[in-house]
């Protein structure tokens, strides 16, 4: 992924300028790092080579994606996805070892037996599945932010839109369903959406806490980061639209690790764990457990 540390920082330069109030600290991002990093577990099933490919740790292939992963002032790599593993991780047993890389070199690495499983914000598509085997773990989607107050009484990605001033990012998932959403209300014999494109995240949730825009439009998870970086001044509403699943990619061959992390799962999500990470990052509205 390109320029992502110098990108995050000039973000967290505007962000933190334009809505001061609101205490905002983005942490910086980064290209591949040279080593990776450890995470302890403590628990206590485990799985032997040669479903790892290093004894006693879960090799995750991952990269700096924000806002599932990021990093953070410490220059670590955190976020809901870098939870999530640690904890698959640990119903295994095993230690985490965090292999970064570019966005386009996940899938190439965990073909080079580079690492054992990718937790990189990876869509499950029909021509990954070719090579690869998943567990979903996470709903990404289109989401709508409003400032607390919601003093237009949004209700999310629906009518509740029709005449109102929206801003999304140029070319980004949210512009589509800001156009698309304008449609169906001139459709329904309603007034469009007044629609904003812009080019920074930070300048759009600015604009909605200060009233220029009534909402904005983007992924759920980008609701999610910036509500927690606004002390919970912008949230989201409704319920996330267009679902697209995130899951753990494991080479089709390596089945025993795919089931090995499915069962993972499902110990995270009966005890409660899963949700808790969720709900530490805001991002409860991106459960995978709930239906379509």
């Amino acid at each position: 992924m390109a320029s992502s540390r110098n990108t995050s920082r000039l973000l967290t330069g505007a962000f933190t300028t334009l809505v001061a109030s609101a205490a905002l600290t983005l942490a910086g991002c980064s290209q591949a790092a040279p080593e990776p990093a450890a995470n302890d577990s403590n628990g206590s099933a485990s799985i032997a080579p040669p479903t790892i490919i290093k004894e006693g740790a879960l090799t995750v292939c991952t990269g700096d994606s924000p806002p599932n992963i990021y990093y953070d002032e410490n220059n670590e790599l955190i976020g809901v996805e870098i939870d999530l593993a640690n904890a698959l991780a640990d119903n295994l047993g095993l230690d985490t070892t965090l292999a970064e890389y570019a966005f386009s070199g996940l899938i190439p690495a965990l073909q080079a037996k580079q690492c054992d499983v990718i937790m990189g914000s990876l869509y499950i598509k029909p021509e990954r599945e070719e090579i690869a085997n998943f567990v979903p773990y996470l709903y990404s989607g289109t989401g709508v932010g409003v400032a607390k107050e919601n003093p237009r009484n949004i209700t999310g990605n629906d009518d509740s839109l029709c005449g109102l001033k929206i801003v999304a990012i140029t070319g980004a998932t949210g512009a589509s369903a800001a156009e698309a959403r304008s449609e169906a209300c001139e459709e329904a014999g309603k007034d469009p959406l007044n629609i904003t494109l812009i080019d920074e995240g930070a300048t759009a949730v600015q604009q909605v806490l200060t009233g220029q825009q009534d909402a904005f439009i983007d992924t759920s998870e980008i609701m999610g980061f910036y509500g927690q970086q606004s002390d919970g001044a912008i949230v989201l509403v409704g319920d996330v639209s267009d679902k697209v699943r995130i899951g753990a990619a494991t080479l089709k061959e390596n089945t025993e690790l795919n089931e090995a992390l499915a069962t993972a799962f499902e110990t995270m999500v009966d005890d409660g764990t899963y949700h808790a990470i969720l709900e530490e990052w805001d991002v409860a509205g991106n459960d995978i457990t709930q239906a379509d």
